[in-house]
């Protein structure tokens, strides 16, 4: 009966098909799993590395305005010490003018405590006047 073994092979073979269909659904959906875990990893690892460049970015802004202040504290104490400086030079010159100014016009040597309320009253004066242009 040669057509029941043929019988039997086609019945065979059509259960070794329907066993690897079932295999390659099965490995196909293995692969599925893993590509899908292997996307979200990517997704988590991209993530990741958006908030490590997000931190590293706000780091470096507040170096840059820490240094900016800095930069700024320096460069008002570096103003005020020029003023301050410049200030007491004019004091210097007020005085001496306003002496050699006033003995000339009187003719006469000045004491100390007339020189001293002389130079006060002229600093003061040109203090003023520079002030007033200084805000205009």
């Amino acid at each position: 009966m040669p057509w029941r073994n043929g019988k039997k092979r086609i019945r065979s073979d059509i259960e070794d098909s329907e066993r690897i269909k079932e295999e390659a659904q099965e490995i196909k959906k293995e692969l599925e799993e893993t590509l899908k875990a292997a996307h979200d990893k990517a997704e988590t690892i991209v993530q990741l590395a958006h908030d490590e460049s997000k931190k590293f970015q706000e780091k470096n802004l507040q170096e840059t305005e820490a240094k900016v202040r800095q930069i700024q504290k320096d460069a008002e104490q570096e103003i005020q010490s020029s003023r301050n400086k410049l200030l007491q030079e004019i004091r210097s010159y007020t005085a001496a003018l306003t002496i050699a100014s006033t003995e000339k016009f009187l003719k006469k040597a000045l004491d100390d405590a007339d020189k001293k309320r002389l130079v006060e009253e002229s600093i003061e004066q040109v203090i003023e006047e520079l002030e007033k242009r200084q805000n205009n």
